[in-house]
């Protein structure tokens, strides 16, 4: 048997050992060999109507949910809604904001292969990128909090960077300059207090602590899903860095202001 042949014949199989369906009455319950973000297998659900487009396949906004379970929801910053936008027309799925259902419409069971490939890559992306993507996922808390301060009149520059005693640049995602009656503030923010997420976090500070000897250092922590961890709060705090916990920050927020 030829390679193609031979490859031909083993993906059939995989995807005949690896994809099972269940007629469950009124649907069918399709369950595929990719994953999610807890690593569980993806389930989708097949319903067929007496309409102009007879198949949907959806996820019963399954994907939706959990993600905002997690405390990622796609509609609550501009740069999130872009994304989720975007990837919805890339792969030609649609968005049922009732239910958070992310579905795919067809006409013909000919064209259910493709619909269903379709659909995955789109549930798959916006797991993967908003959720297990740091980078993506610090960069979304940091947009809320730029939203937030803004709301509150907190006046600040981003992304500044300070060359630090080692003659490495230190850059910190928000810095409130001194005015009068308050010093300068340098603020890092972390998506995830735990407690080995320490070290990364302090030595920018401890960097800069000599040079800039007249400024606050301050930590805005992500705590709704991830309490402060006691070692990430006490490394920090015995190193003169105040860890302020997003979830109180209608408490701490005045003491940002410059007058």
């Amino acid at each position: 048997m030829e390679l193609t042949n031979q490859l031909s014949t083993l993906f059939d199989q995989w995807n005949k050992d690896h994809l099972s369906f269940k007629n469950q009455g009124d649907f069918i319950e399709i369950t595929t060999p990719f994953v999610d973000m807890h690593h569980d297998l993806i389930q989708l659900y097949l319903v067929e109507k007496k309409e102009k487009t007879p198949y949907v396949l959806t996820d019963d906004g399954y994907i939706l949910n959990e993600l905002q379970m997690l405390g990622v929801d796609v509609n609550n910053t501009q740069k999130r809604k872009d994304f989720f936008e975007i990837t919805l027309k890339v792969f030609g799925v649609e968005y049922n904001k009732n239910s958070n259902e992310l579905y795919v419409t067809f006409n013909t069971l000919e064209d259910y292969p493709k619909r269903q490939h379709n659909l995955l890559q789109c549930i798959i992306k916006i797991s993967d990128m908003l959720l297990t993507s740091k980078n993506t996922v610090v960069s979304i808390f940091t947009e809320g909090i730029t939203n937030y301060f803004e709301t509150k009149n907190v006046i600040f520059s981003p992304n500044l960077g300070f060359i630090g005693k080692t003659g490495n640049q230190q850059t910190f995602d928000f810095v409130i300059p001194h005015s009068p009656k308050k010093n300068e503030k340098l603020i890092k923010a972390v998506n995830k207090p735990a407690s080995d997420n320490y070290t990364n976090t302090l030595f920018p500070f401890t960097d800069v602590q000599s040079i800039r000897s007249n400024s606050e250092f301050i930590v805005i922590a992500n705590d709704v899903n991830t309490p402060i961890a006691d070692k990430f709060q006490s490394s920090l705090t015995n190193w003169e860095v105040k860890v302020l916990p997003w979830s109180q920050r209608e408490d701490w927020v005045n003491d940002l202001l410059i007058f």
